[in-house]
């Protein structure tokens, strides 16, 4: 995220209890999977359904992913690198 928005939901973070903070840190790391999919698949020309396919998914599934709107398994994410010729990485946080 960039530094004018986390300047500027600092107060309302402040107020938050630990748990909303928590539920956030997850659906931002749900986001940044989703937007590397979505890139990924663009990069390959591929639709939804024609990855979903590649990946023995349905296509509501991938969209769900795409959205952020869910938080796929390490087994899905592993079919989702595979059909895209990518590899799943566990990446150490760099101190903010």
């Amino acid at each position: 995220m960039s530094r004018a928005y986390d300047h500027a939901v600092a107060p309302r973070r402040a107020q938050l209890g630990s748990e909303a903070v928590e539920q956030g840190e997850v659906l931002a790391e749900a986001y940044k999977i989703a937007v590397q999919v979505m890139d990924l698949r663009g990069k390959h020309g591929l639709t939804q359904a024609q990855l979903a396919q590649r990946c023995g998914m349905s296509q509501a599934d991938i969209s769900r992913i795409e959205r952020g709107s869910t938080s796929p398994t390490t087994r899905t994410l592993q079919r989702i690198a595979d059909a895209l010729d990518a590899e799943v990485h566990l990446v150490v946080r760099s101190s903010s």
